[in-house]
């Protein structure tokens, strides 16, 4: 009996709102299944509740975003001096990739002024922004992102990293994912796309003015902090903000999930005991991929030849994985134009000689298909550009073989750092 009016109480005075009272003080969930979690949460775009109280924010489906905030908003600002206050919060999370060892793209613990992001992007946008409204003051976001895609255009450090985003994903300060192991004073390395449940710990300190993120694969919070950040939150915050997690998925895609998640104002919030929270549900990964094409402007000899191999790749992988993929490959999506462009500028005529032009002079990211409209991954689109040229030269000795391409698309190769002019020349 006592059991159960211990349940009511905080079903009733904590999850449930209140007309007396719409601050929230403390959130503690061990999953999301319950009277009145599902009707607390704002869920929208590809997140769902499952039946075993996990919160899925994305599943294995490219370009998705997906968003679970509190349903109210919270005071985070003493509305007389306008200074922040203190919050605390702690949530386990897990990212299955559909190809091992590839992740796409992470998730992000998030305040904001809204519970919904129309225009937002997904991919390394993280579904919290677009490229126009990146950096503007009046965004008013506060995140902290786990992010599995290493993006050059946000200045990534790799791409299984934590980092510190103001109205912004170039992260204000960032690190790899690690934990501080206490018995023996090291630091572990963590695999944030590898399946395993993580915990994670925010923590923000008004009077310091000081954030710290802390990670750990076990219930137990490391006295050592990961990343550790000064920042007066009052200059970002408003009066009312709301709380919660955003994710997305790109080219490569992840289950995102958050098994169970603590919040608290002017305190430190309650770690999650891992072992008490809801099972992942079972999925089955595919066998590391990292020949995904993207869609950039090269000539259609080039495309063949990047095509071929890249076919051969993926079919001496699905070989050794004993799995039957049907793979589609759209020339017409690679090249995004014809070799020969008659309606082109004079120097953009010849197809191969403007891209090695804008090569030469470090703009090529220009002739990437414009109807991608900037969404693609900058370091694939480097890798078969570079490729392309080195395929395109008219000596063949300076050409890779057919070999060589597929050790470089399986990266055991590494690209030489000089490539040679189409013609021959350097």
């Amino acid at each position: 009996m006592a059991e159960r009016l211990k349940l009511f109480f905080w079903v009733f005075f904590v999850l449930l709102p209140n007309p007396a009272k719409s601050q929230l003080d403390e959130l503690f969930l061990n999953g999301f299944k319950g009277v009145g979690v599902a009707s607390n949460l704002r869920l929208n775009g590809a997140a769902q509740i499952q039946e075993n109280g996990v919160l899925q924010l994305t599943n294995k489906t490219q370009r998705l975003l997906g968003h679970a905030f509190y349903s109210n908003p919270i005071q985070f600002k003493n509305s007389t001096d306008g200074k922040a206050f203190s919050f605390s919060t702690s949530f386990a999370f897990a990212m299955v990739p559909e190809f091992a060892k590839l992740g796409g793209h992470g998730l992000a613990f998030t305040i904001s002024p809204t519970k919904e992001f129309p225009g937002a992007l997904p991919s390394q946008y993280l579904g919290l922004v677009n490229n126009t409204d990146l950096g503007n003051f009046t965004n008013h976001i506060f995140a902290v992102e786990f992010d599995t895609v290493q993006d050059f255009q946000f200045k990534d450090i790799n791409d299984n990293h934590v980092g510190i985003d103001i109205n912004n994903l170039v992260s204000n300060k960032s690190a790899p994912a690690a934990y501080f192991d206490d018995t023996n004073s090291s630091i572990q390395v963590l695999n944030l796309k590898s399946g395993q449940v993580i915990q994670a710990w925010i923590e923000y300190d008004s009077q310091s003015n000081r954030l710290d993120v802390k990670l750990s694969p076990s219930s137990t919070k490391p006295r050592s902090t990961l990343l550790s950040f000064h920042v007066d939150l009052s200059l970002i915050l408003q009066e009312s903000m709301y709380v919660g997690f955003s994710s997305s998925t790109g080219l490569l895609s992840s289950s995102h999930y958050i098994m169970g998640w603590s919040f608290k104002m002017n305190g430190e919030a309650k770690s999650l005991s891992l072992d008490q929270l809801p099972s992942l549900p079972a999925e089955s990964k595919r066998k590391n991929s990292t020949g995904v094409i993207v869609g950039v402007s090269v000539s259609a000899a080039l495309v063949i030849i990047l095509v071929s191999g890249l076919a051969f790749y993926l079919i001496r992988k699905i070989k050794k994985a004993d799995v039957i993929e049907a793979w589609e490959l759209d020339i017409e999506v690679v090249c995004g134009r014809r070799p020969i462009e008659h309606k082109a500028l004079p120097e953009e005529l010849m197809l191969v000689d403007w891209v090695w032009e804008k090569w030469r002079l470090g703009g090529i990211f220009e002739v990437v298909d414009s109807r991608l409209e900037g969404e693609f991954d900058e370091l694939e689109a480097v890798v078969l550009l570079k490729l392309g040229l080195m395929c395109s030269n008219n000596e063949p000795k300076a050409r890779p073989t057919m070999r060589q391409v597929v050790r470089y698309l399986d990266g055991e190769l590494p690209l030489p750092e000089a490539v040679e002019a189409p013609q021959g020349g350097t």
